[in-house]
């Protein structure tokens, strides 16, 4: 046995002593990947078939943890022996046979002097009585060890299937009064034949169900089957590992967990910035609001429901799917299209899943938004119901064949009498200008409208750099650039 296999066997033990503890934190993780990279590289000098079938059996247990953690599984293939030392190792058998040869020789003559001595003590002792019984003692045989594994298998469980009968919903954590898991074996290649392989699930050593003597279809390399209690109810609280075996032999394992309890959504909070202080009241004219909560035992399939209410009306609505870690936090935005601050008044935000009370949270916007027209968006149509059509291509660049240009925009807090303007420029010049004194009664205070550049005297307009620039009161509110022609 080398010292470098001597030297990775200890670091193995002591991580798997670590793992044994609970200590499976970032550091041991770092620590398993690091010894799995020096295990790869020490397949390149490694000659012993055995220590290298036991790097491979180590890598591979190290890698399920990993695969556990991260949902990355690693590289576990052993460096192919360096030329150097295959030479060596033939060298170590050649000069092995080359001494056993001559010590065969003196073997064989000691023999024969040892035979003719026998034969003389058989001859004088002949009339002293029968010859005592000579027959050998037969040595008790030896079974060699079964060879450690060497089949590289990923278990994936999740909690249904898919329509193509794989795997759907992979996940390490299940809802608690789970009464069904689907697990995926896959194999690099097609087990053989002859070969029997079946499953094991354990809970605190103890076998929870258990399925074998299973054939494999020889023309896949993967298998999803049905995993269950034997009385088909459901999965008690705690940690499973499960086995995949080949004719009785462990191959590979996965770990997975069954939640104690419920999942719900708690601890709902509102800021205008991205923080975990929540308010309940705001000042007009701020563009967005940041809406966090807790959940605990989230598991797959769930789906969490964000809804968000001004003045009684449904303004905002989206679903979270859970994926990863079972209790944690998350975060959404709102905000209004085009850039505009957010309207005053009364705001209610729930946050519930489906068959569950939700959790609400209040706020207020208050006082009276500034005028303010928003982000321009450019087009060469507008559609009946005044939306664009033929928006502006990547770059707002439009072809050599534009006859006219749209600018629509939103705006809000408006008044009687505000003066208010439309600039459209050509290669830093104005070319057009429209706009005036803003009417109530025929615009609203907030809404959407669009502004329209064309040139009666050219057919197509004329190559060049544009611009377009919203202006209150002769204060720039937005201004989009675009151009005509390449």
């Amino acid at each position: 046995m080398s010292d470098l296999f001597d030297t990775l066997q200890e670091r193995y033990l002591a991580l798997l002593a670590r793992k044994e503890k609970g200590e499976t934190g970032e550091e041991f993780l770092q620590d398993a990947s690091s010894f799995i990279a020096d295990a790869q590289r020490a397949g390149a000098v490694t000659a012993d078939v055995g220590e290298r079938s036991q790097l491979r059996a180590w890598m591979r247990f190290l890698a399920n943890t990993l695969y556990d953690a991260t949902d990355v599984y690693p590289d576990t293939s052993l460096q192919p022996l360096a030329r150097g030392q295959l030479i060596d190792s033939r060298l170590e058998r050649e000069e092995k046979r080359t001494l056993l040869l001559p010590l065969g020789w003196a073997l064989v003559g000691a023999a024969v002097l040892v035979l003719i001595s026998f034969a003389w003590v058989l001859l004088a002792d002949r009339a002293a009585g029968p010859l005592p019984d000579l027959t050998p003692t037969p040595m008790p045989s030896h079974t060699p060890p079964p060879p450690s594994p060497t089949l590289e298998v990923r278990i994936d469980v999740g909690a249904g299937w898919s329509d193509t009968g794989d795997l759907a919903l992979s996940a390490k954590v299940f809802c608690t009064g789970t009464t069904e898991i689907v697990a995926q074996f896959i194999v690099p290649e097609p087990l053989p034949a002859d070969a029997r392989w079946g499953w094991q699930l354990t809970q605190a050593g103890r076998i929870a169900a258990a399925q074998s003597s299973l054939v494999w279809d020889t023309e896949c390399t993967s298998s999803t089957v049905r995993v269950a209690l034997p009385d088909g109810g459901p999965f008690a609280a705690g940690q499973y590992e499960l086995t995949f075996l080949v004719d009785g032999q462990p191959m590979a394992n996965r770990i997975f967990d069954v939640l104690a309890g419920n999942p719900q959504v708690s601890n709902v909070r509102v800021s205008n910035v991205p923080t975990e202080t929540g308010r309940t009241e705001f000042e007009a004219g701020i563009p967005i609001i940041y809406v966090a909560y807790d959940y605990q035992n989230m598991c797959p399939g769930q789906s969490i429901t964000r809804t968000i209410y001004r003045s009684g009306r449904e303004v905002y609505q989206s679903f979270e799917e859970w994926a990863g870690v079972s209790d944690g936090s998350s975060q959404f935005d709102y905000y209004r299209e085009g850039g505009l601050p957010l309207p005053g008044g009364k705001y209610r935000v729930t946050i519930g899943m489906s068959g569950q009370e939700p959790q609400q949270v209040m706020f207020t916007i208050t006082g009276t938004v500034s005028p303010t027209f928003g982000d321009i968006t450019l087009a060469q149509g507008v559609q009946s119901d005044g939306q664009p059509i033929l928006k502006a291509p990547e770059g707002n660049r439009f072809d050599w064949n534009t006859k006219v240009v749209y600018a629509f925009f939103n705006y809000v807090g408006m008044r009687d009498g505000l003066r208010w303007a439309v600039v459209w420029t050509r290669n830093d010049e104005e070319v057009a200008r429209t706009g005036g004194f803003w009417n109530v009664e025929a615009d609203g205070t907030e809404g959407e409208r669009w502004a329209v550049y064309y040139d009666e005297s050219v057919p197509t307009l004329p190559n060049g750099r544009y611009s377009v620039t919203l202006l209150i009161d002769d204060k720039v509110q937005s201004t989009k650039e675009f151009t005509v022609g390449y």
